[in-house]
């Protein structure tokens, strides 16, 4: 992939992006937006050749731009989260990441990539923390681009409060605005290494190059305030939703149950996916399950684009 900066009106956003040299021969084609979890940047979705989303959006004709959300790689964070006078009741930072994204971020990256990549519509692929942020901007979505999708994974409806509550003690012991992990436990945990074989173990050689400084205000958000309050967000979701939590997720509770009720979190979709990945850990884009994932990812955008193109002339999908 290829990097790339757009200048905001008050800030720049970085990221890298790939446009297939034979493109998708459709009426309706997605522009593939990539948001990627806490403590990486947009090289999640592009860190080698082997482990990387364009090893199947170039067979398919996609077009895909990994952005570096606000704070990571050369992307400016977005302006201070909280008003002087303290935070209001909607001020979380999931919150105004979402809204930063879905006014400002989003339609410039649409601006910049989407009449010359020949794609029609958005579809949003978010992992973990990014997938956060891309529910609260999906669900707060004002019509500056045409969003056709959102795919997640990373995230579910109920946490592990056992590793929740580790978090939450050690973002409390720092005054610090930004935590790095050590990447060898940031592993163990996130990539089963070596405890099971679900992850190459060569791709451990990646892990202090992609490992980046996380803002402290998402991780106390996803760890305390977001399943409180997400259902503003993903209950004003209208496009098609695709979900897949690892078998071996840990951060999140990977049961039937707990998937149904993400499902059932998204009541104004026309379409919602849902399952549980198996033998994937909590990083599945990075484990030997992750071009199988991306695969299925990119097919989905591919429907949904499909959908939102028949959805305007006439056709609407059946009732899920």
């Amino acid at each position: 992939m290829q990097p790339f900066k757009i200048d905001l009106p008050h800030s720049h956003v970085s990221g890298r992006f790939s446009i297939p040299k034979n493109r998708a021969s459709s009426k309706f084609v997605p522009l593939l937006v990539c948001l990627h979890g806490g403590s990486y940047n947009s090289e999640y979705f592009d860190a080698s050749p082997e482990y990387s989303i364009t090893a199947v959006t170039e067979a398919l004709g996609i077009p895909v731009v990994s952005i570096d959300r606000p704070g990571y790689g050369e992307s400016d964070p977005f302006p201070s989260p909280f008003p002087s006078d303290g935070p209001r009741k909607d001020d979380t930072f999931s919150h105004l990441q979402g809204s930063y994204l879905d006014t400002w971020v989003l339609p410039a990256v649409w601006e910049k990539f989407g009449e010359q990549s020949g794609a029609t519509a958005v579809v949003l692929l978010a992992h973990s923390i990014g997938a956060m942020m891309a529910i609260s901007a999906a669900g707060q979505h004002n019509g500056q681009y045409p969003l056709a999708g959102l795919i997640t994974s990373g995230i579910g409806a109920e946490l592990n409060l056992e590793i929740s509550a580790k978090f939450v003690d050690l973002v409390g012991s720092t005054e610090q605005t930004h935590m790095k992990f050590d990447p060898v436990i940031k592993d163990a945990s996130m990539l089963q290494l070596p405890a099971r074989k679900v992850t190459d173990p060569q791709v451990a050689q990646f892990s202090e190059r992609l490992n980046n400084p996380t803002p402290v205000h998402e991780l106390i958000d996803i760890n305390t305030t977001w399943l409180d309050l997400w259902h503003r967000y993903s209950h004003a979701v209208k496009v098609p939703v695709m979900y897949g939590i690892s078998e071996f997720d840990g951060l999140w509770i990977s049961t039937q149950e707990a998937v149904d009720k993400y499902r059932d979190a998204f009541p104004a979709s026309p379409r919602v996916e849902c399952g549980i990945v198996p033998m994937a850990p909590h990083y599945i884009e990075l484990s030997l399950q992750g071009r199988g994932w991306l695969t299925r990812c990119c097919g989905f955008a591919m429907e949904s684009a499909g959908w939102a193109y028949l959805d305007d002339r006439g056709p609407v999908p059946a009732p899920r």
